[in-house]
């Protein structure tokens, strides 16, 4: 029996975005499946920040709607069903809390990895750990 492909996708949701996205999508268009973490880092907290003042919103409004918008955005973008959770913070080992006995590799963006954070994932999880380049603005 042959073991279906599962990627835990980590994703920074800024414009621009990374292309572990694509990746999940080209996943799930095979037949597999796809959890998306999408990472809260300090670079996306000024983004909604941003857009808390330009709509004349409080903050805790503004990242609820930011967060609906851009869960949705990653499900649409998988063309699918897809678990997407939201993981506040800096990047750290402690993400193996998502891996499933289901997960067959983990997709990291860029920008968000070390070489010591891909190295502590592989030999955690015994799964393949794949660095995506971050996608220009204007894509």
């Amino acid at each position: 029996m042959s073991t279906r492909e599962h990627l835990l996708t980590i994703v920074e949701p800024t414009p621009g975005g990374d292309a572990t996205l694509e990746l999940a999508h080209d996943t799930v268009a095979r037949g597999g499946t796809a959890t998306v973490v999408m990472v809260i880092t300090d670079r996306v907290q000024r983004d909604i920040r941003a857009f808390a003042e330009s709509e004349e919103l409080e903050y805790g409004q503004a990242e609820a709607l930011a967060l609906d918008r851009l869960q949705d955005y990653c499900r649409a973008r998988l063309g699918g069903t897809a678990t997407v959770d939201t993981y506040f913070g800096t990047l750290r080992s402690d993400i193996v809390r998502y891996v499933t006995s289901e997960t067959t590799a983990i997709a990291l963006p860029t920008r968000l990895v070390s070489d010591r954070l891909i190295e502590r994932l592989s030999a955690y999880t015994g799964r393949p750990v794949i660095v995506t380049p971050s996608l220009s603005a204007a894509a």
